[in-house]
């Protein structure tokens, strides 16, 4: 990149961009049909077929803005496809199970302290915006429990600590309002073209799209850079 980015702050999304969240979400869903399977005699690989196809159905297929990551709908959904007839209190189960997995295993390249860290030595401001995990508080023990969430200035987790999710460029403008810096200088990384970059687009922010989890996907507005590792940020931010 020739010229690179100005910006006196930094907000970064988390899921899949800060942490491996979709390998986790792998994780957990293969547990969740481990159990089904050894219940119901079904093969396991047809009940994870299945259970993507109920994710598209009540997530990847539902508009951004009215769109809930919420899995316990996800197998509740599986569970009327398949007829399986498990009550409310198999389905909570199971959603617990997946959520208890999510906070359990979370894993992340061992330099993005260090990518953290020299930011701030440049001087600049680091905020964390992240959508609630639909549960309450989870999102928030999730954080909690790594040692570099403590480097950022400000943490906005969207949807509980305002009613606003990142399905507009709402919480963007007021973790910028709380970094105490503008939209012109502010700069976003996340892994999401339509809810991350998008909505920072919108905001009058600058935006990098972070391609290393998540398969491609698409959005509106295109981003200033793309990168690959965090690492790489140090490399495009001035």
């Amino acid at each position: 990149m020739s010229e690179k980015i100005k910006a006196k702050a930094l907000i970064f999304d988390f899921d899949n961009t800060l942490v491996d969240t979709h390998s986790a979400i792998s994780g957990a869903y293969s547990k969740v049909v481990e159990l089904i399977s050894s219940s119901s005699g079904l093969d396991s690989g047809y009940l994870m077929q299945q259970l993507l196809k109920a994710q598209k159905e009540v997530i990847d297929d539902v508009p951004l803005v009215s769109r809930q990551y919420d899995r316990k709908a996800v197998i509740k959904k599986l569970n009327e496809n398949l007829s399986l007839n498990m009550d409310e209190m198999q389905v909570e189960k199971l959603a617990q199970i997946f959520y208890d997995f999510i906070l359990e295993k979370i894993e992340y390249p061992k330099d993005t302290e260090e990518v953290l860290k020299a930011l701030k030595s440049m001087g600049k401001k680091l905020g964390l915006l992240t959508d609630t995990d639909v549960r309450p508080g989870l999102k928030r023990r999730r954080l909690n429990s790594l040692n570099f969430t403590k480097l950022f200035d400000a943490v906005l987790i969207a949807g509980e600590d305002i009613p606003q999710r990142k399905n507009s460029p709402i919480p963007f403008i007021e973790l910028a309002r709380l970094l105490d810096v503008g939209p012109e200088d502010t700069l976003v990384i996340g892994d999401r073209m339509d809810a991350d970059i998008d909505n920072a687009k919108e905001a009058g922010m600058k935006a990098v799209l972070i391609d290393k989890y998540l398969p491609p996907n698409t959005g509106v507005h295109e981003p200033d850079a793309v990168i690959h590792e965090l690492k790489q940020l140090l490399e495009v931010v001035g």
